[in-house]
């Protein structure tokens, strides 16, 4: 199945692919649109089993979504390109990274992980359990504690409530939520080639979700990687602390 994706920005600008996290949507970036179509070539895309892509579920592991970028890159006419990837969407650029020929130049991690740990596999099974014990409301509600730390939600209670709408209203589905999950679980990063994809590790402190050493343990592993980490921002960090967080990515993608 051809996907469906959308392309925008300034023409003839590197291609920069956004990848987003488990909710799958190309929404997910557009508080950063005004800014980066300014100066990218941008591909969003909604994920298999979601949005626009609904249909596409199928086999769904991480390689699957990597398969899955390739495969709108191809579509695009693209052949090198660099990625933003929040936290699943991360892992799908690690994929990328780590395969013979690799097609990604720069890869931007937020709240990553090389494999999942207890802490963040508690996470899912309580979200999981929520959406069958408690259903579709309560699932979206505690999503938005997992998504943004207190002082953001504090803050902003309309955009929560309508966030929680919106999310009800677009609804991935509980099996295709549960194989996405599944996909997490089974991750491993793999060896990393030497003088490979460019890597920036962003990571918040404050994340309820994915803990800060996660990224550590990627730095580790990944040669050549910088972190960022911010002392606030929670697991949504890229929109809780916007303008800087587009700061430290046009650092990162410009730079010689």
């Amino acid at each position: 199945m051809q996907f469906e994706h959308r392309r925008c920005g300034r023409e003839g600008a590197r291609t920069l692919v956004l990848c987003s996290g488990l909710g799958g949507a190309a929404g997910y970036w557009t508080p950063h649109l005004e800014s980066w179509t300014r100066e990218y070539d941008l591909i969003l895309y909604d994920q298999r089993g979601t949005g626009r892509n609904a249909e596409a579920l199928g086999p769904t592991t991480i390689a699957d979504m990597a398969d899955d970028v390739l495969e709108i890159c191809d579509a695009a006419g693209v052949e090198r390109f660099d990625m933003i990837g929040h936290a699943l969407g991360g892992l799908v650029g690690f994929d990328l990274a780590c395969r013979d020929g690799a097609r990604l130049d720069r890869l931007v991690a937020i709240n990553a992980w090389p494999e999942i740990d207890r802490h963040t596999s508690r996470c899912f099974d309580i979200r999981l359990a929520t959406l069958s014990g408690q259903g579709l409301e309560a699932f979206v509600a505690l999503q938005q504690n997992f998504l943004y730390p207190p002082f953001w939600i504090a803050a902003h209670p309309e955009a929560i409530a309508a966030e929680e709408a919106h999310a009800a209203a677009h609804f991935q589905g509980a099996d295709n939520l549960s194989a996405r999950i599944g996909a997490l679980r089974s991750f491993r990063l793999g060896d990393w080639p030497e003088g490979g994809t460019q890597v920036l590790l962003m990571a918040a402190t404050d994340d309820a979700l994915v803990d800060v050493a996660q990224s550590h343990r990627l730095r580790e592993r990944i040669p050549g990687a910088e972190l960022v980490e911010y002392a606030q921002g929670g697991h949504a960090m890229n929109i809780t602390q916007r303008a800087r967080f587009e700061t430290d990515v046009a650092r990162f993608l410009s730079a010689d």
